[in-house]
């Protein structure tokens, strides 16, 4: 959680000079207060703030701002937020359109409440009156879950002229992590818009698109800074063959930012060889989001 800036300062005053260190509960209370800050730019921090309480309060919280603030970037913020508790349903393949959802049993958050959350991120999207910011976070919160009715509306967002669209339907790929969006994810490898090509560098990682494996590694020899770093981190995340040696030999880059990522990214490929050596690829991603 980010506890800088004047969103906590605000918040934390009360508490300065208090003989008790800062509690979760004493620190969610202030930040939930502060989503009544009469400052626009002070809720969004606020909200920005709480990403790390999966609470169902918090919650509501968001979807009334969503649903009611009179500023439609803070709504914009509130709906990208409930992202932060459908990533819970990605965990267990959660579809809310499902007859049978047994096999969700985390404690976080209840089905009942996941499906609600699912029901009003399609309102917002399917609204056309809303902002297209609202609209495309909805579906980057949508992203989570794991059924037809997502994908289609992430090809439906990709499909629209806009860029800040396509840019939000990129990391609503990578966030759903159908096998679907593979062609769509390598031929953006090579978009001429580097937020475009950034985004789907990621995505293809957080997909573990092996058949992405050779473009991402010619990736790592960008001139771009932040292409090449977005590539050493999706090859650690394909547990592509070929990676390895490469991101060993970036490890020596003259640039220390690149060395760690490289040092991080070959972790990460060990740790998929090895899950993919013990248990195969159908078990690999369970344990990813453990």
């Amino acid at each position: 959680m980010d506890l800088q800036g004047n969103l906590t300062r605000d918040a934390l005053e009360p508490l300065n000079g208090s003989s008790t260190p800062f509690s979760v509960e004493a620190i969610l209370s202030r930040l939930l207060n502060n989503l009544n800050h009469p400052d626009p730019q002070q809720r969004i921090l606020a909200i920005d703030a709480l990403s790390d309480f999966v609470d169902v309060v918090v919650l509501d919280r968001l979807i009334d701002l969503a649903q009611n603030d009179p500023d439609s970037e803070v709504r914009g913020a509130a709906v990208l937020g409930i992202g932060e508790f459908t990533y819970v349903a990605s965990s267990w393949a959660y579809d809310p359109e499902a007859d049978d959802n047994a096999h969700y049993t985390d404690d976080r958050m209840a089905r009942e409440d996941l499906k609600r959350t699912y029901a009003f991120l399609l309102s917002v999207y399917r609204d056309e009156g809303r902002s297209l910011d609202e609209r495309r976070y909805a579906i980057e919160s949508l992203s989570h879950f794991c059924n037809q009715t997502v994908e289609d509306l992430i090809a439906e967002l990709y499909a629209r002229p806009e860029k800040v669209a396509r840019s939000s339907a990129l990391v609503a790929m990578g966030r759903n992590c159908s096998l679907r969006w593979t062609d769509i994810l390598a031929d953006e490898l090579y978009s001429p818009d580097v937020e475009l090509q950034i985004n789907a560098i990621v995505a293809a990682g957080e997909c573990g698109l092996d058949a992405c494996g050779k473009d991402l590694w010619r990736l790592t020899f960008s001139e771009n800074l932040d292409v090449l770093l977005a590539a050493v981190w999706s090859l650690g995340q394909t547990g592509w063959e070929g990676a390895f040696d490469r991101l060993d030999e970036l490890s020596l880059h003259p640039d220390p930012e690149v060395r760690q990522a490289a040092d991080e990214a070959m972790e990460e490929w060990l740790l998929y060889s090895m899950l993919e050596a013990e248990y195969g690829d159908d078990e690999i991603d369970f344990f990813e989001e453990e």
